[in-house]
């Protein structure tokens, strides 16, 4: 081996050389990492739960002589020809027909017609139960307006199951009392009933 060859063999590798080999040779062990990162498979599991949620209904009504259930509803009561002492009393069912149990109130207002207050002068009861045989209410009160005085708050609620009915009597009466002003005089009475469900 000629001088030239061996200088050159024994030629020290320079740092700047050095870091370039090490730059590549952690180059690879990199994109060797890499390969072998992405052959790898992930298994996976999983599960559902589901929740189909529908609203109920609240709804209330009146039963009709027919069976079918009203929303406004005329009760059938004598109103003609009234005279100081004269009761009349009718019965009226109500009907939960809506898909929720609710608590229902009875409200009543009274709407004067001509120049007297024939409503304001009449006792009005609301109870529950049938109408009795000498046409008057004899259950349990539910509502009542006394003469000379409107409707007072509604009544509390009371509990009626979905698709269930309840007798209600409301008897009218106009004291023997009454002034001689409320001749001719006519008005309207309402009664509403109301049905709620949650918090109002």
């Amino acid at each position: 081996m000629d001088t030239r060859k061996r200088a050159f063999a024994r030629r020290p590798v320079s740092g700047a050389r050095r870091g370039m080999q090490l730059k590549a040779l952690l180059s690879l062990g990199l994109l060797a990492g890499i390969g072998a990162v992405s052959t790898l498979a992930a298994w996976t599991g999983g599960a559902r739960a589901t929740s189909e949620i529908g609203a109920g209904t609240v709804a209330i009504g009146v039963v009709d002589s027919d069976g079918s259930v009203q929303a406004s509803y005329p009760m059938p009561i004598d109103g003609a020809n009234w005279y100081p002492g004269l009761n009349r009393a009718v019965a009226v069912t109500i009907k939960n027909t809506g898909t929720l149990d609710a608590a229902y109130s009875v409200s009543g207002s009274v709407t004067e017609a001509g120049v007297g207050k024939l409503g304001a002068g009449l006792n009005v009861k609301v109870t529950g139960g049938p109408t009795a045989a000498d046409g008057t209410c004899n259950g349990e009160v539910v509502l009542t307006k006394a003469a000379g005085s409107g409707f007072p708050a509604p009544s509390l609620p009371h509990q009626l199951k979905a698709g269930a009915a309840q007798p209600l009597c409301v008897q009218y009466s106009l004291p023997t009392t009454a002034p001689s002003s409320l001749q001719g005089s006519s008005t309207t009475i309402t009664l509403t009933f109301t049905a709620t469900v949650g918090v109002s």
